[in-house]
């Protein structure tokens, strides 16, 4: 299986959060201030769509917004695809009452339910759609931490958020955002690159000795060596990850956290985009080795939580 990766390279790549404001929004999805018509419908209608197929009442426990860059005043650039962030808040009181065999649930078991069903069900469906000449990449998201109510979203601290619900922004973007830099967080940042370019440097060495492996004890441990540089690019990326999450929580300052700017800085380095690619090899090698070794992909913590949570609110 592992033959078959690929050589992975840091390159730098321009971001949203570093470019110069635009003087108004995107007019492929905003006319003046106002959300055009038909994206907003496109967006509720997907949404609920997918949600009342696999459950009952969506309309009555799920709260939809639109959010990050794509709706900010820096919204041109890395443009292909555009960004668009939709966010949506549960009343798990609600959704219990119209799903009871999900009662046995937690709100945090109901949200996690919910977003693997839509990264394995609906983002295949909604990759890059266009609005006017634009195409985008949406992803679709329930966080724990934000409520059905019109406030909901303010406990994540957004940059900017439009209440697709109610048709009216929650916050406005700022034209002109500051970012509160430290000459600390560049050191962070420039630590990261440097732990990104030895794990790449790794994994280039353990590929190579693996097509050249003489005999099973070389290419063991050719995979050996290999597995090991997967791990650490996967905790680099949960680690910065981990924090950009808890920027935008109740406890963070969200845009001007320091999170968000290490997270930011590392897609502008090509870090995360290059961790985020052997993660995914990773989950891929795993996938495989349980394929071949129990005939299926074996199924996570959570996920049995949640059986056993379904299991108990039937009965």
């Amino acid at each position: 299986m592992y033959e078959n990766l690929e050589p992975v390279t840091v390159n730098q790549s321009s971001t949203s959060y570093f470019s110069e404001p635009e003087a108004e929004l995107d007019p492929s999805l905003f006319e003046g201030e106002h959300l055009k018509a038909n994206v907003r419908d496109w967006v509720l209608d997907t949404v609920h769509d997918f949600l009342d197929g696999k459950y009952t009442g969506s309309g009555d426990w799920a709260r939809v917004w639109i959010a990050g860059s794509g709706i900010s005043y820096q919204w041109s650039a890395d443009r292909d695809p555009g960004d668009l962030d939709v966010m949506l808040g549960i009343n798990y009181v609600r959704f219990r009452h119209a799903n009871p065999g999900y009662a046995g649930l937690s709100d945090m078991e109901i949200a996690r339910m919910l977003n693997v069903d839509m990264f394995s069900d609906l983002y295949p469906q909604i990759d890059g759609v266009s609005f006017g000449r634009t195409r985008f990449e949406i992803t679709v998201y329930a966080n724990m931490g934000v409520t059905a109510e019109p406030t909901g979203i303010l406990t994540i601290n957004p940059y900017a958020a439009y209440d697709l619900t109610s048709d009216r922004w929650a916050v406005m973007p700022q034209r002109h955002p500051t970012h509160h830099i430290h000459p600390s967080w560049d050191q962070t940042v420039e630590m990261d690159r440097m732990r990104g370019e030895h794990i790449i440097g790794h994994y280039g060495k353990a590929l190579e000795q693996i097509t050249g492996a003489q005999n099973d004890a070389h290419r063991t441990n050719a995979v050996g060596y290999l597995k090991n540089a997967l791990d650490a690019a996967s905790g680099l990326y949960d680690e910065i990850h981990a924090g950009r999450k808890a920027a935008f929580n109740e406890f963070g300052h969200g845009y001007a956290d320091f999170h968000n700017y290490r997270w930011q800085s590392g897609k502008r380095t090509g870090v995360i985009q290059a961790m985020k690619r052997l993660k995914d090899y990773q989950s891929a090698a795993q996938s495989a080795t349980e394929m071949e070794t129990y005939g299926m992909e074996l199924p996570d913590h959570e996920t049995l939580i949640r059986r056993a949570g379904t299991y108990y609110g039937n009965y």
